[in-house]
């Protein structure tokens, strides 16, 4: 039975709340956190939880907790990512795409890191040559590309010119 556990690939996308509820039923079954952990690092490889998580879940387990579930964290919920602060990055962008982001922050009254991720991590935006532009080509922008190509290599062609070395 073990064998067949160990060999597939089915056994190893466990979420978080499974890996959680085999902790709590295994802990239920007399096995401490070290066996417990030693059992999920053989089905599930580098995926496994680290002992010391084993550990927490077989300690909050003992002291009666039943519910699997991630609780509400307390603090300041993240609202850098939500849609208004990125529409006006995006506003003051679309005036000039060369600004700073300490420029963009003081326009957006956003803090400069919150600009930073929004356009790193949510618009996906580079800073090259001083202009922040998308990280990855547009359909129209590859399109303009294949289409320059293919006219670069007719016209080269056509003109039988040869390239040398010297």
């Amino acid at each position: 039975m073990a064998g067949i556990i160990e060999s597939s690939p089915a056994h190893q996308n466990f979420s978080r709340y499974d890996i959680r509820v085999i902790i709590q039923f295994s802990f239920i079954l007399g096995k401490d956190a070290s066996c417990i952990h030693k059992d999920l690092v053989t089905v599930l490889g580098e995926n496994a939880p680290s002992i010391q998580t084993v550990r927490k879940w077989v300690k909050a387990v003992s002291e009666g907790r039943d519910d699997m579930e991630d609780r509400p964290r307390p603090g300041r919920p993240v609202t850098a990512f939500g849609d208004a602060n990125i529409s006006k990055v995006l506003v003051s962008l679309s005036d000039d795409r060369r600004k700073t982001f300490e420029e963009i922050s003081t326009e957006t009254s956003m803090s400069r890191t919150s600009v930073f991720r929004v356009l790193t991590n949510k618009l996906n935006n580079n800073k090259k040559f001083s202009k922040w532009v998308p990280h990855l080509l547009t359909d129209e922008q590859k399109e303009s590309r294949v289409n320059f190509s293919r006219n670069f290599c007719r016209d080269f062609k056509l003109s039988k010119m040869t390239f040398w070395v010297g």
